[in-house]
């Protein structure tokens, strides 16, 4: 028995191992050994094989194929595009189809297309079918494709027409150049350009010259940069200030400005000296690595400051002082009418202390701080979501916009885009030594305030207790707690309005007792506006020459950290404060 024989019975095997040394044996063979028995089998496997060995038969087939008439699969083939629906044709028996390069096959490929539902075999059709077998006549049956929904379709329904060279396609692509998707509008866009490039940039150039619409804008930036014209330079440039399509403008920009460097090898001098090319090549790298060392970035790598920029606004803001409403004396007597129930219950419960065993330690009259903040933040975003629609059974197409879509199933999948608008208000009270939030309310409503110029560490007898918590920590903590990530495709604007940003001193009365003997220690304080006595602690007045208003608003080199999405916090509140007190 021949080797023929042998490996053809090896096809035959149920073994996958035999199976392989089979196809290893046919995929070296000469051509004249793929008799239509081995393409048959070979066919069979590729169908019917475990995975590995159908991948080895559909490449031995599909390298066979277009080399010579193969009778056993042309009639598969047909049999399937004639009789069979989508689920018994693949995208691989499409391949073969166009490679076999028949009058049967084409037509039954036409046919096959006009009653398809299945879109991927349709979006591999519409692209190819025309490129392998181009017919004028095919024009009729595409140009319906151009009102497909699936916009990967429609595309590759404009590269199929360009194939067939059709005068009329000019007009055709034209009226794409306005289709919903920038996709679309692209592809129209670059075929136009290779049948009639003048068309192509008024199309372009009006695509470009409408920077809200950022898709359409994009798209033709993606269609610049496979186009041969360099001309579009002085319309790609303005682009690079719009900070939603900069990094398409810059792309765009460097392809153009790439095209035009390229266009200098054109020259004459180049065209018997191939090793000029390379020297000139070398020295454009080498200055433009210069320049990139010395000009282009930036010392401190800091991004454009307009880059994902949130919008901060200050209306009222100041630093006050509170009136006391008690007076020492009276907040003694409170502390002294309370400093035995300071003392542990269980020590009071066994050792019964007397009033004068306590006695008092240490006393101040301290301007204790506290942030009042009113504002509002907002968000304007937009995001895509999921959204499916069950269809009744007699709809075949649906019209949604511009698309029409003509579905496979009896449930649409569709992604919509929602534009969203968030607003929050926002009112808080910060004790500025611990960044804790209290509630002051009762003291913003029976005291009365009046500005505080920090000249000195003291005021009427009362010192000051320098805040620990700035306000630009206090606004950074709000913008992270509100602009937490979302799942938006886009952010259109982010803001913080502010109405109210104040530093408030209220009078404390500190004191401490001891209770002699029994090392124990007790601190109240007594708010001199309500009168509420506290568990208190005492208070280090710390650094008076760190309190003043241009360090409280974070001016200073403890801001630069302090940084927002555009800008810093500590800067924009420093303007606005300090802009307010001129």
């Amino acid at each position: 028995m021949d080797d023929y024989s042998v490996n053809l019975i090896c096809l035959d095997s149920a073994d996958t191992d035999r199976q392989l040394a089979g196809l290893a044996y046919f995929a070296a063979c000469d051509d004249h050994l793929l008799t239509d028995e081995a393409m048959d089998r070979l066919i069979y496997l590729a169908e019917h094989g475990q995975k590995h060995v159908s991948d080895v038969a559909s490449s031995i087939i599909s390298q066979a194929v277009g080399r010579r008439e193969q009778k056993a699969l042309k009639q598969l083939l047909l049999k399937k595009l004639q009789k069979g629906n989508e689920s018994q044709v693949s995208l691989r028996d499409l391949e073969w189809c166009v490679k076999l390069q028949t009058k049967e096959l084409k037509l039954s490929l036409e046919d096959y297309l006009e009653r398809c539902f299945e879109p991927n075999h349709i979006s591999w059709l519409v692209k190819n079918l025309p490129k392998f077998y181009p017919d004028p006549e095919q024009l009729s049956l595409l140009k319906s494709f151009l009102a497909y929904g699936d916009d990967r379709i429609v595309s590759n329904t404009i590269e199929g027409i360009e194939a067939l060279n059709d005068p009329d396609s000019v007009s055709l692509f034209s009226r794409m150049l306005s289709h919903a998707s920038p996709r679309v509008r692209s592809v129209a866009a670059e075929a136009i350009a290779r049948v009639n490039p003048e068309t192509a940039r008024k199309a372009l150039a009006d695509m470009l010259n409408r920077p809200d619409q950022i898709e359409s804008v994009k798209a033709a930036c993606y269609a610049i940069r496979h186009l041969p014209d360099r001309e579009f330079l002085d319309l790609a440039l303005p682009l690079l200030r719009n900070r939603k399509v900069r990094d398409e403008a810059a792309k765009t920009v460097a392809s153009l400005a790439l095209k035009r460097i390229m266009g200098l090898f054109d020259h004459e001098v180049f065209n018997a000296h191939a090793e000029l090319r390379a020297k000139v090549a070398g020295s454009i790298i080498e200055l433009l690595r210069e320049q990139c060392n010395t000009r282009f970035f930036p010392v401190n790598g800091r991004e454009d400051a307009e880059q994902g920029t949130c919008r901060l606004t200050t209306g009222e803001t100041g630093i006050y002082a509170y009136l006391p409403l008690i007076n020492a004396e009276q907040a003694k007597q409170i502390a002294e009418d309370n400093k035995k129930s300071g003392i542990s219950f269980f020590s009071r419960l066994i050792y019964r202390p007397k009033p004068e065993e306590i006695r008092l330690i240490f006393c101040e009259q301290q301007l204790q701080p506290f942030w009042l903040i009113e504002c509002e933040a907002s968000l304007d975003y937009i995001r895509s979501r999921p959204l499916s629609l069950d269809l009744e059974e007699q709809v075949c197409e649906i019209k949604i916009g511009d698309q029409l879509i003509k579905p496979v199933k009896k449930r649409v999948d569709l992604t919509v885009e929602e534009r969203c608008q968030t607003r929050q208000p926002i009112k808080r009270f910060i004790d500025a030594t611990t960044g804790k939030h209290s509630d002051y309310s009762e003291i913003i409503k029976k005291g009365t305030v009046s500005p505080l110029k920090m000249e000195t560490p003291e005021k009427d007898g009362f010192k000051l207790v320098p805040p620990a918590i700035r306000a630009s920590i206090l606004i950074r903590d709000i913008i992270f707690e509100f602009m937490k990530p979302i799942k938006a495709s886009e952010i259109i604007a982010q803001g913080l309005d502010i109405s109210r940003l104040n530093l408030h001193f209220r009078p404390v009365y500190a004191f401490e007792f001891e209770w002699v003997g029994h090392d124990q220690k007790v601190s109240f304080e007594i708010d001199g506006v309500s009168g509420r006595l506290s568990e208190g602690h005492r208070t280090t007045t710390g650094s008076f020459e760190s309190l003043n208003e241009a360090n409280l608003f974070d001016i200073g080199a403890d801001a630069l950290g302090l940084v927002i999405p555009g800008g810093e916090i500590a800067a924009k509140l420093a303007a606005a404060f300090l802009g307010k007190k001129k």
